[in-house]
């Protein structure tokens, strides 16, 4: 194949007008040859001719061999010089001509019969003269342009949502065993996965895995898998058709979901915006669905790892790290894939970005409440910048933003944790990190709480530009708190620190009077508590309060595991259990756990409990703030309040402040937030 001289005088790039998009053009060729390509500028999206685009890691290792772009020596990384090998077509002789079993071309993975149709061949549509039209972002966005790059970040949602196919590159395809894998070379299994490993690669074994998670999805009720014996995962992989826990194969499967691209920001609208998308390890393909609803399926039968990590632990070994696969499919199931903003920021927190605006940016072709904007222009406060605006600029205005559009606080449960950046806002989420405690506002309990009872958004002026005035009512003030509940783990150590915890709790209580709210179903100090641990919800999102057995549940743990915290319960009660239904202490400790971790128990002025920010002291104020569902913890300083975040007080989530503040006729407070 003849190629042309690079041209030094010419430029890779030529500008783009603002509806305008640049596609890559591939020359066929072989794989040892360079890749050479153009680019095809459109003028118009919506009239671009075929294309495909490509979903990728960019990686940090540069390809030793520049390609050919525009006639231009262009340096890529090897993640995607390896893709465009990968995707160009092969040169074609006038005519497709066999190749015999020798030939480099002919996949020599056919021993694989059940697998042959998710091997990518070169028939006679991957082979000829034909270019292949491609959007790839880091070469058809000149990312030397930050205006160019902010313009087309505006488009990207179009630009993956009107491709042909979106090609998920995850890779070439390791020959080399996992490392856990590989340390079984002296067990027959072991040798018998590395033989198999070493001549076809581990993607047979994932993509079984894979296609059992679908027939058992697909299929009737497993009534095998429904008998559930404790800890007993041995027995759900042999129900549903899997190895056991400690069989190698798991780690082979392991090794496909931790690929970088299940982490990144960016990859989440690619796959969910496609028409069609393709995941591609060296030759091997599977369709994006496939992997999304076999994830969905794995977290749904306890194979990844849970929100909340049960004291009485199983084997680990067969757990999968699915979580970050199957959410992002889960975003595929909202109608015209319109997804709520903040969903997708708390979504992004978990993932990774190299520039950290990008966990904003990345959001603007699902959210909800931007797909209006992207078409007739963006707010002010959401406009991409990647010149002028810092990370603290975008952050802070994105939750300014979200505040005034929907009239209400819900984005400052995601706030209230300072970032290392001492002039970063008490109350602006730091969408870099992830928050350690779990939000109590959250969309599957946004019905359960309104303590602001109906009290609209209530925003005043402030000349500082990151400060956030709202109005409100101070309700109490903290006077004792416990030890933090620390962060999930596995082992004697974390249930210890449960209990410690709980224990610690109730010796605070006890020794304070206690204004007990009456609305409980038992009213009892120890009913109070109990609810105040669970932060009102149980394992399933419902109130407690609507939960006929849930304070059984809780009271047969304390009999269990803390005995002497609560007041024994009567042996009447420990009857009914043992003739009627038998309690499930599980169900308590999963809401407990789920609500206190990363959290303090306090007990307030007025004689209430609560729990709430880890970094409460004694001195810092409860209020209700107009527009908020739940109340808030503050802490008085010169410059006015630093925000602490929300809390849960018995007796403060339906309203009962304002209707009492109402009653008085009592003025609202001005709270600065900074």
């Amino acid at each position: 194949m003849t190629s042309t001289s690079p041209d030094p005088q010419k430029q890779l790039y030529q500008p783009l007008q603002a509806s305008s998009i640049r596609l890559l053009s591939i020359k066929p060729g072989f794989p040892s040859e360079a890749i050479e390509c153009g680019f095809v500028t459109v003028t118009d999206l919506h009239e671009s001719p075929p294309y495909d685009a490509l979903s990728y890691v960019w990686g940090v290792e540069l390809n030793a061999d520049p390609i050919i772009c525009n006639g231009i020596k262009t340096i890529i990384t090897k993640q995607l010089a390896d893709a465009l090998k990968h995707l160009r077509r092969f040169p074609g002789w006038g005519s497709v001509i066999p190749w015999d079993k020798d030939h480099p071309l002919l996949s020599s993975k056919n021993a694989w019969n059940g697998f042959a149709k998710n091997r990518h061949e070169h028939y006679e549509d991957s082979v000829g003269a034909h270019e292949v039209l491609l959007w790839v972002d880091a070469l058809c966005i000149n990312q030397k342009d930050d205006d160019e790059r902010a313009n087309q970040v505006k488009m990207m949602g179009q630009i993956y949502a009107r491709a042909q196919n979106v090609k998920i590159w995850l890779g070439k395809e390791h020959k080399e065993p996992p490392v856990f894998v590989a340390s079984l070379r002296t067990q027959r299994s072991g040798l018998q996965l590395n033989t198999h490993i070493g001549t076809y690669g581990g993607i047979p074994i994932a993509l079984s895995f894979i296609a059992q998670a679908l027939r058992n999805a697909s299929g009737p009720t497993n009534r095998l898998a429904a008998i559930k014996p404790s800890g007993n995962s041995a027995h759900r992989n042999t129900a549903y058709g899997f190895p056991p826990p400690d069989a190698p194969e798991w780690d082979v499967v392991r090794e496909l979901f931790t690929n970088a691209w299940f982490e990144r920001v960016w990859v989440v609208q690619e796959a969910v915006l496609a028409s069609k998308a393709t995941v591609l390890i060296g030759d091997w393909e599977i369709e994006w669905a496939a992997i999304g609803r076999a994830a969905v399926w794995f977290r749904s039968k306890g194979y990844s790892l849970p929100t909340v990590l049960k004291y009485q632990l199983r084997d680990q070994q067969d757990l999968l790290p699915v979580s970050k696969s199957a959410s992002a499919w889960m975003l595929c199931s909202w109608p015209d894939n319109k997804v709520p903003l903040l969903d997708l920021l708390r979504e992004f927190r978990t993932r990774s970005a190299t520039n950290p605006v990008d966990k904003v940016y990345a959001t603007f072709g699902m959210a909800d409440e931007l797909q209006l904007m992207e078409r007739q222009g963006f707010h002010g406060l959401v406009e991409p910048n990647y010149i002028s605006k810092t990370v603290l600029d975008v952050y802070r205005d994105i939750a300014r933003f979200l505040i005034i559009e929907h009239g209400c606080l819900d984005v400052l449960s995601d706030a209230g944790t300072r970032s290392s950046m001492s002039d970063w806002p008490s109350w602006v989420p730091d969408w870099r990190h992830e928050k350690a405690s779990n939000a109590l506002l959250t969309k599957q309990t946004a019905g359960l709480y309104d303590s602001s009872n109906g009290l609209g958004l209530a925003i005043g002026i402030s000349n500082n530009t990151n400060a956030l005035t709202l109005q409100g009512i101070e309700v109490d003030v903290v006077m004792a708190y416990g030890e933090r509940l620390a962060s999930y783990g596995f082992g004697p150590v974390t249930y210890q620190e449960e209990l410690d915890f709980v224990q610690a709790a109730w010796a605070l209580l006890v020794r304070r009077p206690i204004d007990t709210p009456r609305s409980f179903e038992v009213n009892t100090l120890a009913g109070v508590f109990i609810e105040t641990l669970a932060a009102g919800v149980n394992s399933l999102y419902q109130s407690t309060r609507d939960d006929p057995n849930f304070l059984n549940d809780a009271l047969y743990w304390f009999t269990q595991h803390a005995p002497k915290t609560v007041p024994r319960v009567p042996f009447s009660q420990r009857l009914k259990w043992t003739i009627h239904r038998t309690p499930d202490p599980g169900r308590f400790h999963e809401a407990f756990v789920r609500a206190c971790v990363d959290r303090r128990f306090f007990v307030t002025k007025s004689g209430s409990m609560g729990i709430g920010s880890d970094a409460l002291k004694e001195g810092d104020i409860i209020v209700v703030l107009s527009g908020g569902k739940v109340p808030y913890l503050l802490r008085p300083i010169d410059s006015g309040y630093e925000f602490l975040g929300e809390c849960y007080m018995p007796g403060l989530m339906k309203g009962e402040a304002v209707a009492s503040w109402r009653q008085a006729g009592s003025k609202r407070t001005l709270f600065e937030l900074v």
